[in-house]
């Protein structure tokens, strides 16, 4: 079996704890670079991982290597460029969120990659969550009836300083803790509900600390047409003494929860816990999580399964999140035609 080759360009925390990791175990897979701005942790990136070359500028690197693929996880400004270069080059293209800042930009390299004949994903990880999935599974059966009401949050704890200095700058990742954070959790929303119409939205946005262009804390409400309403809130940092992530799902005959997975119904009169038995941690979650998202991404470049529709879903979530920010810009709720 030929091994699809693959590079990864942007070597910071997720390409380390995720991509690499997991591409480097991969028999399928021949690990042939990685290009960082960092020469330093390039080279540091090569021996860890033991990948023969390292660069500093991404085209010489798509030149000299020609991989099969790459995976982008770079700052979020270089998304949507380096996404176009390397479908230009007959790449197929795995990157970060989110695709683009722009929804128009997304659109072009839907089409680009379409054209092509490319694969073109974006990390959706949460999707490929077993305990996410198996509580599709509950709500899809009418297990729990209809849902009127999702809440979910994920609040850092406090800290000294806030992660990573490219976040908190506007140009560079094109919004804050939302973007960063909260799109995360809305995307478990929705997709556990099948990405209902969302007929309304409202968001209040805080900087809550100096020498940062962009919020710091976020609450989010979306109105869905079939009446259900998602509340979401984030923080990077606040007063707490440990991190706290939650989504609660709420039903007309049962209710559920995440982190871990829970699940009570009303039976014969009496509230019963009706959850699957489940023994992994939230590392493990997000670990096998990302496996299987890269899985599908190796599978679908190597055309041995169909690639995944996103786009959809993809577009529609970055329609909300710029409605969001409208709305959070203006001090009003944004209604959505």
């Amino acid at each position: 079996m030929k091994k699809l080759k693959v590079a990864v360009v942007g070597a910071g925390k997720i390409a380390q704890i995720a991509h690499l990791p997991i591409l480097a175990a991969r028999e399928d897979v021949e690990l042939c670079a990685v290009c960082d701005v960092d020469q330093g942790k390039a080279r540091a990136i090569t021996e860890k991982f033991n990948i023969p070359h390292w660069y500093f500028v991404v085209d010489e690197m798509i030149k000299k290597e020609r991989p099969d693929a790459v995976h982008i996880c770079t700052p979020s400004v270089y998304h949507y460029p380096m996404s176009w270069l390397a479908l230009s080059k007959g790449i197929h293209v795995f990157v970060e969120k989110p695709i683009s800042f722009k929804i128009e930009e997304a659109l072009k390299l839907y089409d680009y990659a379409a054209g092509q004949k490319r694969v073109l994903m974006t990390s959706l990880y949460n999707r490929y969550r077993s305990d996410v999935r198996m509580l599709r599974q509950f709500i899809e059966s009418g297990e729990l009836g209809e849902i009127f009401y999702i809440k979910a949050g994920w609040l850092r704890r406090w800290e000294k300083e806030i992660h990573g200095s490219w976040y908190s700058e506007k140009k560079s990742s094109g919004g804050g803790v939302l973007m960063d954070m909260g799109i995360q959790l809305m995307d478990v929303a929705l997709f556990l509900t099948a990405m209902p119409k969302i007929k309304k939205v409202r968001m209040h946005a805080y900087q809550l600390y100096e020498n940062i262009e962009v919020e710091d804390a976020a609450l989010v409400v979306l109105e869905a047409e079939n009446g259900m309403t998602i509340t979401i809130e984030t923080s990077w940092k606040m007063f707490l003494e440990k991190d706290t992530v939650y989504t609660h799902v709420f039903g007309r005959k049962g209710s559920a929860k995440l982190n871990p997975l829970r699940i009570h119904k009303e039976l014969h009169g009496n509230l019963v816990n009706v959850s699957p038995v489940s023994n992994s941690s939230t590392r493990s979650r997000f670990r096998d999580a990302y496996e299987h998202q890269i899985d599908a991404f190796i599978k679908a470049a190597r055309g041995e399964a169909p690639e995944r529709g996103q786009k959809d879903d993809v577009l529609e979530m970055m329609r909300l999140m710029e409605a969001l920010y409208t709305s959070a810009a203006e001090g009003r709720e944004v209604e959505l035609s």
